[in-house]
């Protein structure tokens, strides 16, 4: 279930997140982007103003001068309210163009997974876990994450070149004796920030280097919980026959226990980091002070140059700090990014899987299969076809022992089997549906359910009505526009007579059948296929079905033979 694609075979991060600003919307999305910049330097303007400002502003208090004070008082009140509204500006726009790109890479992904049979090979290979949660939630949670990343990255350059400038030309030079030789070191206040933050961050990575992959199981763990109880909730009904409930219990609670496990390792390697990033940040907080005090005492700095000095101290090592921050943010997101990297891997992989049996639509009127080889996914042989053909109006019955490859052959007719060799020619532009036991009934409104995979304008209600009636039945024939869960609110023979209903409702040129009467009671399945086989005279039937009655109602036999070399496929004539 929880395959990984091995990581020489994933894309980069960046071919994950480059693919919508190389798209259409990229010149709006870079215009706000600039905008957003453009309010990150704003910032930082306001940023410095304010600095300047709380010192002149200290240094009039405490001179008692009132005609400076109040223009500056009046100046700050501006400036703080200047920095709110770039402040909501800035948030708006973050969260707008984190919508629109997540908009666009979920649609993006639900093309690619549902184009063709994509979603089939990766469920069939088990090369993806929980794909709808990466699409549903990691796609939501990846967008912001990593434009706040950016964004955060770039007021970090921004601030800390501006910081870094103030506060090198307001720290003056520190002077002091080292064995009796004098040491000047002008900017030394900016030395001290960055060799701070510097042992910060080693000591973070140090503390929380295992949370990535913590983080990457987290969601895993997480993933198959929620999978579990989708399935205990859509086979209520089974489970509850078997009187499991209990063991599904057990089985919940043990998936529960692994998500638990790891939260709670999440949760004491995350108080690691933060325990020890607030003691490192406790004992170094006087340094600003001790620092900036010799100056003040030997009367080179005023107590407002002092105020700027630990001012400016503090922006520059709150803005160079992030880095230690963000750690845990940032684990979070790197997993967020690799298990989106596995999803493409295995979309890419579905897209470009490589088969030697070739489909191929022809000008003719029928499906021909030529040296056909049917192989198991671990590629042991379930049977080989010299060569099979189906005209229209033909009606053909599959049999062969279990395990012979009956349901494969349909498989591979349809281009779901990529395990074999061989040939598969159809007539092009001819429509078929295939219909295995348990079909598919989307919710909604059971006309809707009916018309799948067309919509249900398609076709009219007197047409659904009597394709209902012909399929045995009549009296779900008034519920059209009833709106219901019918895969679960429908009887396994209902389902199936709801199937029959679909295929005499598109009058395909081809019909597959793989035991999709199982569940009917002799009588109606008889009368269900008899139905099919008048209303469609000039449509192909291929059934595999176990029940002898039904042999009646086809004229032909393709006999298949587990992993032999050769099998009976001479149009036989059927009693009736």
């Amino acid at each position: 279930m929880n395959a990984k694609t091995p990581p020489d075979r994933r894309p980069g991060i960046w071919q994950v997140l480059s693919p919508y600003w190389q798209s259409s919307e990229k010149f709006l999305a870079f215009a706000m982007l600039a905008v957003m910049i453009g309010i990150n330097l704003g910032s930082a303007w306001i940023n410095v103003e304010a600095n300047r400002v709380a010192g002149a502003f200290t240094d009039a208090l405490i001179a008692l001068n009132w005609e400076d004070i109040k223009p500056l008082f009046i100046f700050s009140f501006s400036l703080g309210l200047g920095a709110m509204m770039l402040t909501w500006t800035n948030v708006l726009l973050n969260e707008y163009l984190a919508l629109r790109w997540r908009t666009w890479m979920t649609l993006r992904y639900i093309r690619r997974w549902t184009s063709g049979s994509t979603f089939y090979e990766i469920e069939q290979k088990g090369s993806l876990s929980n794909i709808d949660q990466r699409i549903a939630d990691d796609v939501n949670e990846l967008m912001p994450s990593t434009l706040n990343f950016f964004l955060s990255l770039v007021s970090v350059v921004i601030n800390t070149v501006t910081y870094t400038v103030l506060l090198w030309s307001i720290s003056g030079t520190l002077h002091f004796s080292l064995l009796g030789h004098g040491v000047s070191i002008p900017g030394y206040m900016v030395y001290a920030a960055y060799l701070i933050i510097i042992l910060q961050v080693l000591l973070s990575h140090w503390l929380g280097k295992s949370l990535i992959a913590l983080n990457m199981q987290k969601q895993n763990a997480e993933g198959d919980f929620r999978f579990l109880g989708v399935q205990v909730r859509e086979n209520a009904e089974q489970i509850a026959f078997y009187r499991g409930g209990k063991r599904e219990g057990e089985r919940l609670r043990q998936r529960f226990i692994r998500v638990r496990a790891n939260a709670l390792a999440v949760i004491l390697r995350g108080f690691k980091v933060s325990s020890g990033q607030s003691l490192f940040s406790h004992f170094i907080s006087p340094v600003p002070t001790l620092l900036a005090l010799p100056q003040l005492l030997r009367g080179e700095i005023s107590f407002g140059d002092m105020t700027r000095i630990q001012m400016a101290y503090g922006s520059l090592g709150s803005t160079l700090s992030y880095f230690m921050q963000a750690y845990q943010g940032f684990t979070r997101w790197l997993a967020l990014t690799n298990r989106l990297r596995d999803m493409e891997a295995a979309l890419d992989e579905a897209e470009h899987t490589d088969s030697a049996i070739r489909r191929q639509p022809r000008a003719t009127s029928g499906l021909t299969c030529r040296h056909l080889h049917l192989l198991t996914p671990d590629g042991r042989t379930l049977t080989r076809i010299d060569e099979w053909q189906v005209l229209p109006g033909e009606r053909w019955l599959i049999q062969g022992a279990s395990g012979a490859g009956k349901s494969t052959l349909l498989r591979a007719c349809a281009g779901l089997w990529p395990h074999g060799s061989g040939e598969i020619d159809f007539a092009q532009g001819q429509s078929s549906l295939f219909l295995p036991q348990k079909s598919y009934l989307p919710g909604g409104s059971l006309k809707s359910a009916l018309c799948y995979p067309e919509e249900p304008d398609r076709f009219s209600d007197a047409a659904c009505c009597q394709a209902l009636i012909d399929a045995a039945l009549p009296e779900m024939a008034a519920l059209l526009t009833t709106e219901d869960r019918w895969q679960y609110r429908l009887s396994g023979g209902e389902q199936q007579r709801v199937a029959i209903a679909r295929v005499l409702l598109h009058r395909p040129a081809f019909v597959f059948l793989d035991e999709a009467t199982s569940a009917l009671d002799a009588e109606t399945e008889l009368k269900v296929y008899r139905t099919l086989c008048e209303r469609l005279p000039h449509s192909a039937i291929v059934s595999v079905a176990h029940h002898q009655a039904l042999a009646s109602l086809h004229d032909r036999r393709l006999t298949l033979t587990q992993a032999a070399e050769r099998v009976n496929n001479r149009v036989t004539a059927l009693p009736v």
